[in-house]
């Protein structure tokens, strides 16, 4: 599959395109933050850095290709983040309990913390972060 064919393709099969594309590099991002994070709770910690990158990241992917969006860059990355700071707090807190009481494997939990936030921001992607400027 090339990218041409990604761009012009349905909206649902690029977001979910996306999203995978997305996953991994949040994946190798986790993996290097984890690796390098002298601090404890690590895995807690090291998921609220990755997440903000991911965050900045997964906006510019889904604003070219799952959205082709026209609009502002900055209106539409602060709107990112505005929804996202929700799944930031309840994956901070979901990273902890089960790092740090339900002792998980940090990788189980980056991928429990990951599908949790992935849902949170479905819901309000096209909604809220992509919406038209004339819907506002």
């Amino acid at each position: 599959m090339n990218l041409i064919t990604l761009y012009k393709g349905s909206q649902y099969f690029r977001i979910l395109i996306v999203a995978i594309i997305g996953a991994a590099f949040s994946f190798f991002t986790y993996e290097i933050i984890f690796y390098l994070n002298p601090f404890s709770p690590r895995a807690t910690i090291s998921w609220s850095v990755a997440f903000v990158i991911g965050v900045a990241r997964q906006h510019a992917l889904h604003r070219y290709f799952s959205f082709q969006d026209k609009g502002a860059y900055f209106i539409s990355l602060y709107r990112a983040y505005v929804v996202d700071f929700s799944g930031l707090v309840f994956s901070v807190a979901l990273s902890w309990f089960l790092s740090q009481i339900l002792q998980f494997n940090y990788r189980l939990t980056w991928l429990c913390c990951l599908l949790s936030t992935a849902v949170i921001s479905l819901v309000f992607l096209k909604r809220f972060v992509f919406k038209s400027e004339s819907a506002t």
